[in-house]
């Protein structure tokens, strides 16, 4: 069995249009980006960078966004850090192997209600889901009720997230934790007409700090914010 430096997360695909954990390697490196053999897999879909040692030993070395089904631009790869441990400070090379799709089998939901919550995780068992009252927790610690792109990219980091799940009017959007980019989408049943702000958790309610210079203030409408969240650039 090989030994990474850091923990590898095997996952399992999502859906049809999806498989997790896409394996290409790299042809050729430009720079801040390099041509890979081409990949089956959701332009925006986010992915690690491995150099094998030897057939025993090997390390992620940078993080990866697809760009065109055969080229992907390096990123920096924060999940599953480890303070402890000291940074690889070695670069991508050719024929280093490219994982896509990463962590796909590990998400989180933001949904209006319980209903909704309740029926998209029973739709997807494949995939682990960390429930929505640690990230209620986070943002109640930093008095933000309004999560940001920065706030979900770094809870994805802390609980080694591949996918937010948003729950918007009949649509399910699979969002990509790292590049924040729509990497599928699948009908829902609407739940009731309940909407609890910012999102549905048993946290009722994130007070918001007039010292917070950086949130967003509180939310007033639940689908145009997160669809203008997943819109913006």
């Amino acid at each position: 069995m090989k030994r990474f430096f850091i923990l590898l997360v095997a996952t399992v695909s999502l859906f049809a249009s999806i498989e997790s954990n896409k394996k290409s390697k790299i042809l050729s490196i430009d720079k801040k980006e390099a041509t890979i053999e081409k990949v089956n897999a959701p332009i925006g879909s986010s992915g690690v960078v491995i150099h094998h040692f030897d057939k025993e030993h090997a390390t992620i070395v940078a993080g990866v966004e697809l760009i065109e089904p055969n080229r992907v631009r390096f990123t920096m790869f924060n999940a599953l850090k480890q303070e402890s441990l000291p940074t690889p400070n070695i670069l991508p090379k050719i024929n280093d192997e490219v994982i896509l799709n990463y962590l796909y089998d590990r998400g989180v939901v933001i949904a209006p209600n319980f209903k909704t919550y309740e029926e998209i995780v029973k739709k997807h068992p494949e995939i682990e889901w960390v429930h929505p009252d640690l990230f209620a927790a986070q943002l109640s610690q930093y008095q933000n009720p309004a999560p940001t792109k920065k706030d979900f990219q770094n809870f994805c980091n802390k609980y080694a997230l591949g996918i937010v799940y948003f729950a918007i009017e009949n649509n399910g959007f699979f969002v990509d934790c790292q590049s924040f980019k729509k990497v599928a989408r699948e009908t829902i049943t609407k739940k009731g007409v309940e909407i609890q702000l910012p999102f549905y958790s048993r946290i009722k309610e994130i007070e918001t700090s007039w010292l917070n210079f950086y949130g967003s203030g509180e939310i007033t409408n639940y689908d145009n914010y997160y669809n203008n969240l997943m819109e913006s650039r």
